[in-house]
């Protein structure tokens, strides 16, 4: 176990520099974190169509795969604590006299009348989080290559 546990650090840890010093550059792996965030945000409901939506979206676009994980992870992490606030924002913009049952495709009955709420809430935050996600770590990684670059010409 301590073996594996130590494969796994070193692992995270290749990664997290991996990602850190990723030639693609800063706007690249915050506009992957934040695909990688909006892809879940997006399918809330299905767990299978959010990773392959992820990572279609990420390899069409030759945007950093590893960005996008840790943004769909990290999205995974702070999904339950807004899910209040997601539903009180989706039940405060969907009308009263919203009926699911007027809807002529019995699934999408289904899925309206269940999940309405939280899913209209999911995307508004998502959308948010999205874009706060992506210009607070690609102001880090800016100010990261800034430090990086005075300290090489000292």
């Amino acid at each position: 176990m301590k073996n594996f546990m130590t494969k796994l650090k070193t692992k995270i840890v290749s990664k997290w520099h991996e990602l850190l010093n990723d030639p693609a550059g800063p706007h690249l792996v915050a506009m992957s974190f934040a695909i990688g965030v909006i892809s879940e945000m997006l399918t809330i409901p299905t767990i299978g169509i959010a990773f392959v939506l992820m990572i279609v979206v990420v390899k069409w676009l030759k945007f950093s795969m590893t960005s996008a994980v840790v943004g769909y992870f990290f999205t995974k992490l702070v999904y339950i604590p807004l899910a209040p606030l997601e539903l009180k924002i989706g039940k405060s913009l969907l009308h009263q006299n919203f009926d699911p049952h007027g809807h002529k495709w019995a699934w999408a009955r289904g899925v309206l009348h269940k999940d309405a709420e939280l899913l209209l809430g999911a995307v508004i935050i998502g959308g948010i989080l999205a874009v706060i996600c992506y210009f607070v770590i690609r102001q880090i990684l800016v100010l990261r290559l800034k430090r990086k670059s005075k300290t090489a010409l000292s």
